[in-house]
Order: C-alpha cells, then structure tokens, then sequence
C-alpha cells in the first residue's frame, strides 16, 4: 500500500499548491485593481460663479416678491402672505422674449395663480397647518398654469407661505 500512501500525499500537495496558485493570482488581481491613477482635481469655480442651467431653463426665484395683498378677512383685519420658492422653467416653443422678461412673467403668472388660490381661504391664513398644506398643494397648481401658459415647469425650492 506504499504507492497509494504516496500517490495520496502528492494528490494532497497538488491540491495545496493549486490553491496557493489561486490565492496569489487574486491577490495580484486585487492589486492591480487597487491601482488607480491619479485623481485630476475637480475644476474650481470662481467666486460668484452661477451653476450653468441647460439650455433654454431660467430659474426664477420668489424669494424677492413683494407680499401678497389679499385683502380683508372675516374679522377686519388686512391679510398679506410672502412667498418663497424657486421655478424652473422652460418655453415649451419658440420664446420671443429673453431670459430676464421670462422669469418676470413666470414670477408674475406664480404670484397670480397664488393670490387668485389663497383668496377665497383668507379665514384660514393664520393657522400654521393650513399654510404647509396649502403650500403644498399650490405647488401642483402653479405648476399647471405655468403649463397652461406654455413653460414646462417645476419647483427646485418648494413654495413656503408666510403670513405677515
């Protein structure tokens, strides 16, 4: 039985050896795959440099609208609401007006779609919950009538309604 006794133990080996083999190529495809070049550096923007909208995208922010008048409610009192939030918007053809009469009159179709929506609800402008859910829900509406208008719309800030 010796030459099976040897016959086992050069099995054995082989196999030992086979899985050195193995583990030395993973090792070596492990670091080669470690190996990176050199990162570049991310290129620095300047000081006050904008992010670059794509083509034809204007962002107009409500941030700087004056309040909201929507007049007197139920107990005498004179109702103005500010507004924050931000629009992105795009002619949905051929605009014949540059990027600055854009964002005015997408500002200005905002800022009539809010006050024509928050009118009829001027009782309800001093509760907290009332404000966030409306807000909430002029999004979809302001989004609408910029559509119907001929932009193709959305908020990068949603609408936040304040009262004064």
């Amino acid at each position: 039985m010796g030459f099976f006794d040897n016959f086992k133990a050069a099995m054995q080996r082989g196999v030992e050896a086979a899985n050195a083999n193995i583990e030395r190529q993973k090792a070596e495809q492990a670091a080669r795959q470690n190996v990176r070049p050199a990162a570049r550096p991310a290129p620095q923007r300047p000081a006050g440099a904008r992010h670059q909208l794509p083509e034809g995208v204007i962002m107009a922010s409500l941030m700087d609208m004056p309040p909201l008048q929507l007049g007197t409610n139920s107990n005498g009192q004179n109702v103005a609401v500010n507004i924050s939030g931000a629009i992105h918007a795009k002619p949905m053809g051929v605009s014949s007006l540059d990027a600055a009469a854009q964002r005015e009159e997408v500002k200005r179709i905002a800022a009539e779609t809010i006050q024509r929506e928050l009118t009829p609800k001027i009782d309800s402008m001093g509760d907290i919950k009332f404000l966030m859910l409306e807000a909430n829900r002029l999004n979809k509406v302001v989004v609408a009538e910029l559509n119907a208008h001929g932009y193709e719309a959305a908020f990068k800030m949603p609408l936040v309604v304040r009262p004064m």
